[in-house]
């Protein structure tokens, strides 16, 4: 019984590991992209293991002790690393050929069923090493325990920094706006038809717009840290104490991030206030140094489904319910993951989007960096109800039209002050629109389909409004990403020149 209990263990860590996976190791990946401490998201994590284990025992226990038990140990040895395939394939490292999956699902149970018929010898000698290797899996689980609980102890950094209210004064102005998943493309080469985008067309207008912007890379957490620093990064670590080494392109070693080494330190040496507001990357964290006023979140599920904002009791269940919503309809656990997806993308953009208006609506800062989570999936809007969703069913040109949305209130507020004659307005994506990364999840719709019919454009949307610009420009040639942050320091540095002539 004791080896059937160790059985069990080892065999629940594996069937959930792709829900705790990021927390291995020190959980860098995890902790990185949550901003309040992780204690009862951990307990959860846990004590699945532990309820999962004891499930399983309390059904195979008994069982064992049966005439039938020969047959089910047949069918556990022809499911099992067939599930277990099917649960951890997006962990591998590696991409498995199309047609491995499918061809195992006939030849494993095949090969097993022939074993039991002919070679009574061979299948028994295959189950007794089965046997112990799934009680050898008892000591992944306790290790994988041990480091989940290890997470207790960390303390996450700050989420928001709040200035001062200060007289607004006579200064130049630059908002940085960065729309997470704008594919120039699909707003302006080739829009869908009856997609309306009347702010992104009225920017454009009055704006330098790159129709031939290179990307960086292909995920945020890297490429935000490029635009920041003027340097493409290839790789991160965020350690321990939340602070965050980045690896750039072309140079060795590791480099430690920092508000002064970073656009924002540049701003602030240069006389100008800060801000920055962003989704999913720790910003308050990270640059904290050099920010004067900052606010960041993720309320964005963490893998499982859980999330910071539910209960203990509610993140020890609704993972478990999804095994058996799973096991009955791959369909419906589909849908229920999507919805709340939706929910907590949800809550995430209003957040950051209610912060990042009233930062505009303020006033108070020069330079102002605002990262906003559309339209990313999974889409929030209903473009036909105007109106936020709540559940699934959103495309990516819903997302599209609410990033229209939100570019038309913070263009008005910026119209409306007196420092827009001499404010810089960008606009871009931190990459494009990635369809062979959504086109395989819950969250992708026929309308996804239609428009993604001529595949993925790598091209993120650029646009550049300079101060008093009235008239569009577009540049037609190659023009990489990091060039933004070019574009960000040269306005910071006439301002600084201006600002000197003055006082001479």
């Amino acid at each position: 019984m004791l080896k059937k209990l160790l059985q069990c263990l080892g065999l629940a860590s594996l069937i959930l590991l792709e829900n705790y996976s990021d927390f291995l190791a020190g959980g860098g990946t995890a902790r990185m992209h949550v901003p309040f401490a992780l204690t009862g998201i951990v307990l959860a994590q846990v004590a699945d293991i532990l309820l999962l284990a004891l499930l399983l025992f309390l059904v195979i226990a008994p069982l064992s002790r049966t005439k039938l038990y020969p047959v089910v140990r047949l069918l556990l040895a022809m499911g099992i690393p067939l599930y277990f395939l099917a649960r951890v394939k997006a962990l591998l490292p590696f991409g498995l050929p199309p047609h491995f999956a499918p061809v195992l699902t006939v030849v494993w149970p095949g090969l097993l069923l022939a074993l039991f018929l002919w070679r009574k010898q061979w299948y028994r000698s295959a189950m007794v090493f089965a046997s112990n290797l799934g009680a050898a899996f008892a000591v992944f689980a306790v290790l994988s325990m041990a480091q989940l609980l290890m997470l207790l102890a960390w303390k996450p950094g700050s989420h928001q920094k709040i200035a001062a209210q200060e007289p607004k004064r006579d200064h130049a102005r630059l908002v940085w706006i960065v729309f997470d998943e704008l594919s120039y493309n699909q707003v302006f080469e080739h829009r869908a038809s009856g997609l309306e985008l009347p702010n992104f067309d009225e920017l454009r207008g009055e704006s330098t717009v790159y129709s031939d912007a290179q990307p960086i890379g292909l995920h945020t957490v890297s490429i935000l840290p490029s635009l920041l620093s003027g340097k493409v990064v290839d790789d991160y670590r965020f350690r321990w104490g939340n602070t965050l080494d980045l690896h750039f392109v072309g140079e060795h070693g590791w480099h430690p991030v920092s508000g002064p080494v970073s656009v924002f330190g540049d701003a602030q040496a240069a006389g100008w206030r800060t801000a920055a507001v962003g989704w999913y990357n720790p910003y308050c964290t990270v640059y904290d140094g050099s920010l004067d006023d900052c606010y960041w979140m993720n309320w964005d599920k963490i893998e499982g489904p859980m999330a910071q904002n539910q209960s203990l009791g509610q993140n020890v269940w609704m993972p478990l319910s999804q095994l058996g919503r799973r096991a009955v309809s791959s369909k419906a656990a589909d849908e229920f993951q999507c919805d709340f997806d939706v929910k907590q993308h949800l809550r995430s953009e209003q957040e950051i989007s209610g912060r990042a208006m009233a930062v505009v609506h303020e006033d108070q800062d020069d330079f102002v960096f605002l990262h906003l989570g559309v339209p990313h999936s999974p889409n929030i809007w209903d473009r036909k109800a105007g109106a936020y969703r709540a559940g699934c069913g959103g495309s990516y040109l819903d997302g599209l039209a609410l990033a229209d949305r939100e570019l038309g209130k913070v263009m008005a507020m910026l119209k409306a002050s007196p420092r827009w004659p001499e404010t810089t307005l960008i606009v871009q994506g931190d990459h494009s629109w990635r369809t062979q990364l959504w086109h395989d999840l819950p969250a992708w719709t026929a309308e996804d389909e239609l428009a993604s019919k001529d595949g993925f454009d790598q091209r993120p949307a650029v646009l550049v409004h300079g101060a008093g610009q009235r008239s569009g420009v577009v540049v037609s040639s190659a023009w990489s990403l990091i060039r933004v942050h070019q574009v960000v320091e040269t306005v910071l540095q006439a301002n600084e020149s201006r600002s000197q002539g003055l006082h001479r």
